[in-house]
C-alpha cells in the first residue's frame, strides 16, 4: 500500500512549497455535470445474455471517483456524494420485477457481464470508503450492497478460482474460460479485488467456506434481487456445482461460440479463493496480472492478418500513417491478438478491455491502494503508451479485423456509445502521460 501522502502529491505532483496553490481537483465541471445527469444504471436478468447501460455505468464510476475525492463538490445543482447515492439507489432498490420479470441489479453470473458488473462493484467499494456517501445510505441499502457484493464474489470464485474450470458462468448456459482475452476475463478478476477490499480478505474467505446456496437464494428473494435468482437457478446442476463441485457438460452456447459440448469441472466455492496462486490478501498482485496482460504489446499500426490483409489508420483526423508511439511497449493486447477465426486487431475490443481496467485502476489510485514501487511505475508507463495509442487510433479511425471480417472503427461510432467520454478521463486525469514521442 502507498504511504499516507496527500492525493494531490500522489497523483498530480507535489505542491507543498509554501505559497504554491494546491493542485486542481480532477475532472472539469462540465464533464461531471454530464456524468451526474446520466440516468442511474440498471441491468436485466436473462440467462445466456448480458446487459448493462455502459454510458450510465461508467458515468457512475466517474462520479464515484470524484465523490471520493470531493464529496461536497457541487455539480449540476447537487453534491457529488448525493449524486452517487442516487445512482446506487437505481439498482440497489427496486419495486419488484417489471412485466418481463427483471429487477435492476447486475445478474452476477461472471464472464462478459463483468464489463459493467465490475464497475458496480468498484462504485460500491468507493461508496463504503466515502463516509458522506455511506452514511447517506440506509441500513437496508447497505444490507443490499453487502448482498450484491457477496453475489458478485461468488461469481468470481465460480469462474476464476484456481480449482474451478467449469467452462460456463453461473447461468449454466454461457460458454466461458478464464484463459480467454482480457475483455472476457478481467471483469470478474477485478470484482475479486473490489470485494476483498470491501469485506476484508479473511471475512470474504469465511463467507466462501460457510456458503449455503439455498439460504443465499432465499435472502436474494427477500430483497427481490431476482435477476440473480433467475440466472443462478436457470440450470439446476449449478446448485450442486457451487456447493460441492463436480463435472458439467454444457450443450453449447450462443454465437459466436462454436465449441459444441464442453466439459467443465471444479470444486465449487466452499473454500478460500485463489487466482493464479494469489489469495485475497494479495489484491495488488491480482491487479498486476490484469495490467500485464492488458498493456503487453509493442505498438504497431500495421498488423498483418494474413497475406496482404493488414490493419491501417483511416486518417479521419490527420494524414498520419503510424501511431506516434510506434515501437514502444504498452499497446493494448486486443490490437494484436486472436479469436475463433484467427488474427484479431480491434480498437473496439481494446476499448472493452480498458473500460474494465480503468474502473479498477482509478479506484485503487484514489483509495491509496496503488503501489508506488517499480511494478507500479512500470504499469503507469505501459498504460500511458497503451492509452495514448488507443485514443490516437480511435480518433484517426482504424481498419481492423475480428471474427474473420474487416472492421472500420472509430471513436464516435464505436467507443463513445460505450461511455468512452467518461472512461478515458479516469486515465488522463489520474495517471501520468507518456513521455512525448
Amino acid at each position: 500500500m502507498n504511504k499516507l501522502i496527500p492525493l494531490s502529491c500522489a497523483v498530480f505532483g507535489c505542491s507543498l512549497v509554501l505559497g504554491l496553490p494546491a493542485a486542481p481537483a480532477p475532472f472539469a465541471d462540465d464533464l461531471l455535470a454530464r456524468a451526474v445527469q446520466e440516468p442511474g444504471p440498471t441491468w436485466l436478468g436473462t440467462p445466456g445474455k448480458r446487459s448493462g447501460n455502459h454510458k450510465s455505468t461508467f458515468a457512475m464510476q466517474l462520479v464515484a471517483v470524484a465523490a471520493h475525492l470531493e464529496p461536497g463538490r457541487r455539480v449540476a445543482d447537487t453534491t457529488l456524494a448525493s449524486s452517487l447515492v442516487a445512482k446506487l439507489h437505481s439498482f440497489l432498490r427496486n419495486d419488484g420485477p417489471n412485466a418481463e420479470g427483471h429487477t435492476r441489479e447486475p445478474d452476477a453470473t461472471g464472464g462478459l457481464g463483468g464489463w459493467t458488473h465490475n464497475t458496480a462493484a468498484q462504485c460500491l467499494l468507493l461508496a463504503r470508503r466515502t463516509p458522506a456517501v455511506w452514511n447517506a445510505l440506509t441500513a437496508d441499502d447497505r444490507r443490499r450492497a453487502d448482498l450484491l457484493m457477496h453475489a458478485l464474489a461468488v461469481a468470481a470464485h465460480f469462474t476464476l478460482d484456481d480449482e474451478n474450470d467449469f467452462s460456463v458462468v453461473l447461468d449454466g448456459v454461457s460458454i466461458y474460460h478464464k484463459s480467454w482475452n482480457p475483455n472476457i476475463t478481467e471483469g470478474y478478476a477485478d470484482v475479486a479485488i473490489a470485494t476483498s477490499l470491501y469485506f476484508g480478505p479473511k471475512a470474504l474467505d469465511t463467507f466462501f467456506t460457510t456458503f449455503d446456496f439455498d439460504a443465499f437464494i432465499a435472502e436474494l428473494r427477500t430483497v427481490q434481487f431476482l435477476n440473480i435468482v433467475h440466472c443462478w437457478t436457470h440450470t439446476p446442476a449449478i446448485r450442486d456445482l457451487v456447493m460441492k463441485g463436480g463435472a458439467l457438460t454444457n450443450p453449447g452456447g450462443p454465437a459466436p461460440y462454436k465449441l459444441g459440448g464442453v466439459a467443465g469441472h471444479g470444486t465449487g466455492v466452499r473454500h478460500a479463493f485463489h487466482y493464479r496462486g494469489w489469495s485475497l490478501d494479495r489484491t495488488w498482485e491480482i491487479y498486476r496480472i490484469q495490467a500485464d496482460r492488458q498493456f503487453s504489446k509493442t505498438v504497431r499500426t500495421v498488423v498483418t492478418i494474413h497475406g496482404d490483409n493488414q490493419t491501417r489508420l483511416l486518417q479521419r483526423a490527420s494524414n498520419a500513417v503510424a501511431s506516434p508511439w510506434e515501437g514502444r511497449m504498452g499497446m493494448c493486447m486486443e490490437l494484436e491478438s486472436t479469436d475463433w477465426d484467427g488474427m484479431r486487431s480491434s480498437v473496439a475490443y481494446a476499448y472493452e478491455g480498458v473500460m474494465i481496467h480503468l474502473s479498477t485502476a482509478s479506484t485503487l489510485r484514489v483509495l491509496g491502494e496503488w503501489r508506488d514501487d517499480a511494478a507500479g511505475r512500470d504499469i503507469e508507463r505501459r498504460m500511458a503508451v497503451g492509452m495514448s495509442d488507443l485514443m490516437f487510433k480511435a480518433r484517426e479511425g482504424y481498419r481492423g479485423w475480428s471474427l474473420g471480417k474487416e472492421r472500420l472503427q472509430w471513436l464516435e461510432q464505436d467507443l463513445q456509445p460505450l461511455g468512452s467520454d467518461y472512461v478515458f478521463p479516469l486515465w488522463s486525469q489520474l495517471f501520468p502521460p507518456p513521455v512525448s514521442p
